[in-house]
């Protein structure tokens, strides 16, 4: 499964005002599919291993501040999630929301409280 990164989006607002434009047409994702459909190629979720494992993949480089579609979409999928059943939640992230560079400092809050609240067992960054 793929999640699209900073060198995915389009940079060409004349020849291509679409961001993702170029991901979105190679890469097909599960945004589509499972309990919780997203919507959106950029994030989506899924089961593996008989739904022991659920995966989802976020977006770090589409909007995922408080009330955006993405986070709607993550309170939602997680709410979901029947502990019971699944054992392990991870999600990846294309940027680490937590680095030394100022310019980037609190940018994942937002998504941090929901993961922290849905007990995820592990979140990877690249």
């Amino acid at each position: 499964m793929v999640t699209a990164g900073n060198h995915e989006i389009e940079k060409l607002p004349v020849a291509e005002p679409e961001p993702f434009k170029a991901y979105n047409a190679r890469w097909r994702t599960l945004y589509d599919a499972g309990a919780t459909p997203s919507g959106d190629n950029l994030y989506y979720s899924f089961d593996v291993a008989g739904g022991v494992v659920h995966v989802v993949m976020l977006g770090s480089c589409t909007d995922f501040a408080t009330g955006s579609a993405q986070h709607q979409w993550l309170q939602h999928d997680l709410a979901a999630v029947d502990r019971s059943k699944t054992a392990f939640v991870v999600a990846l992230v294309h940027a680490p929301w937590y680095s030394s560079n100022e310019a980037h400092l609190g940018e994942g809050d937002a998504m941090e409280a929901l993961l922290r609240g849905a007990s995820v067992d592990a979140v990877y960054g690249e």
